[in-house]
């Protein structure tokens, strides 16, 4: 039975280790929060973030991404890439090793344990990335990966999985070919879909890989040694771990508290090293010295207008909607960074380059009452009615900002346009939004990471984050075309045009900016975020 409750003994060592550790600030432990507890350890299938903060911190891919964006060696010691962009060779490090614990190791037969291979190969990486485009495994694969060749044929189950364009050279060499060249591809690798995977182990779980922390084997800076379900998970430095950057803490305690108000008084009195902060939590901040923050743009709020609604999913009455509102009626909120200019969030970029910088303003149309009533006359003719009602869902916080809204509709819109505010603390908002169980939600949508097209892929049918439950097969299509892209020049186009097919819709009416912020207590130091600041990276986190 794997370790669920940290025995006593293992608190105290840790607690003496914490008070008896070097000036350096090496080797100590660190303290993060957690808004839920995890659902899967496979980096295949993880999604939400509980999931790929373990993941990304207990597995490497081929490459990682440093505190300043760039991308660095992992598993890969170098690499070459040929003229043509098409064929990427990796040469990997003989060090890298797969950690085991004695209880999965229990899993395999014996033989196989006895003769178990440590070394993390160029087949794990076939295998692992084979599973990324199992479309049976509801994997969470980026789409900038689907430039792989033949990745959508094998995705549909067109061509087998031996007909990917990763292939084993040796032990310690992996080809990856592409179908057209990419400026995204290395970065895609950092997903934790290309993360690798040994097979033999995978069949030995019978279908319960990742399911729970004793059937997974990690090669990573750190290893899931115990997860007590509603308390605390403890990562605990990989003694195997042989990268290029030495592993500095000693654990890391992962909280699961999903009390978000806490978190100002826990990062201010010092229970966390670190935490992750609004800017509304920040600002209660203000004035303490001793925490550093780092911020990330990667939020945007507006109004998600369900398009799957008996009476939102009426293209002419969200377009009536978005006609009818004007950002400048509405009074900047001071936690929000500016107006937004678009429903990409300012963080994301296109190939090396800011996205945003490309496309400029997009976001600035006014008022147009006499096309706001003339596309309400058509809607309510559209679903023969004469009045309709609509519930809008939002955050306290924001009540005053939607009423505000909902005071231009009713005024261009008329008697025969009436709203619902219903008030939610952010739990139930996200269930209500996650269950398709509202018309309006006042809510914002974050970067999964910086790429731009990945932030627009959520949007497509069949993505699990597609919260507007928007459905086009132009969309579709268009978001395809854009991961195999040729240019820079062309992925920038394509995001273009999808993002104002979402804004011309009226999928997402978007209104304001927003940062989030790493928060580090006094004296810590080296922690950083990747994914659009949403996953923390621990392995340079130092506390002196």
């Amino acid at each position: 039975m794997f370790r669920k409750i940290i025995s006593v003994v293992m608190t105290v060592i840790l607690m003496l280790a914490l008070l008896t550790s070097c000036g350096s600030g090496e080797g100590k432990d660190l303290y993060y929060p957690l808004y839920a507890d995890p659902i899967s350890f496979d980096p295949q299938i993880a999604s939400d973030n509980a999931s790929k903060i373990v993941v990304f911190n207990c597995f490497e891919g081929l490459v990682r991404v440093d505190a300043g964006g760039k991308i660095i060696p992992g598993v890969a010691k170098s690499w070459t890439i040929s003229d043509d962009g098409l064929t990427y060779v990796f040469k990997l490090r003989k060090e890298a090793k797969w950690y085991m614990s004695d209880y999965a190791k229990e899993l395999l037969d014996e033989d196989i344990a006895e003769n178990f291979n440590y070394r993390v190969t160029a087949d794990d990486f076939v295998y692992g990335l084979r599973r990324a485009f199992n479309a049976d495994m509801g994997t969470s694969t980026d789409m900038g990966l689907y430039v792989i060749k033949n990745a959508y044929e094998v995705y549909n189950k067109e061509k087998d999985y031996s007909e990917l364009g990763v292939t084993a050279v040796d032990e310690g060499t992996l080809k990856i070919e592409l179908e057209t060249p990419n400026d995204d591809f290395l970065k895609a690798l950092t997903q934790s879909a290309a993360m690798p995977c040994r097979q033999e182990f995978f069949e030995a779980t019978k279908g319960r890989y990742g399911l729970d922390p004793e059937k997974v084997i990690y090669n990573g800076p750190f290893y899931l040694y115990s997860w007590t379900t509603g308390v605390n998970l403890v990562l605990n430095r990989n003694e195997n771990y042989s990268g290029e950057k030495t592993v500095k803490p000693s654990s890391i305690f992962l909280y699961i508290n999903d009390n978000l108000s806490t978190r100002v008084d826990k990062i201010r009195d010092g229970t966390y090293d670190a935490c992750p902060l609004s800017v509304r939590q920040k600002v209660l901040l203000d004035g303490e010295k001793k925490i550093s923050y780092v911020g990330y743009n990667n939020s945007t709020w507006g109004f998600c207008i369900n398009c799957s609604g008996d009476i939102t999913g009426n293209e002419k009455m969200r377009q009536a909607l978005a006609c009818a509102v004007n950002l400048t009626d509405i009074e900047l909120p001071p936690h929000c960074e500016k107006y937004a200019e678009g429903i990409v969030p300012e963080i994301c970029v296109a190939g090396d380059a800011p996205y945003r910088d490309y496309t400029g303003n997009i976001n600035n149309q006014g008022v147009d009452r006499e096309k706001a009533r003339q596309l309400f006359s058509q809607a309510l003719k559209d679903l023969e009615m004469d009045y309709t009602q609509l519930t809008i869902i939002c955050p306290e916080n924001f009540e005053n900002i939607v009423k505000l809204a909902v005071q231009s509709w009713q005024s261009i819109l008329g008697v025969d346009m009436s709203f619902i505010i219903e008030t939610l603390d952010e739990m139930e908002l996200e269930k209500r939004i996650t269950d398709n169980n509202f018309e309006i939600a006042f809510t914002k949508v974050t970067a999964q990471n910086e790429s731009a097209v990945t932030f627009l892929g959520m949007f497509s049918s069949g993505s699990a984050n597609n919260i507007f439950n928007y459905k086009s097969d132009s969309y579709d299509a268009l978001m395809s075309t854009t991961s195999d892209t040729l240019s820079q020049s062309e992925i920038m186009h394509n995001c273009l045009t999808a993002e104002k097919q979402l804004m011309d819709c009226a999928a997402f009416i978007p209104m304001f900016n927003e940062d989030s912020f790493l928060a580090m207590a006094k004296g810590v130091q080296g922690i950083y975020c990747v994914e659009a600041g949403t996953i923390p990276i621990f392995i340079d986190g130092i506390r002196k």
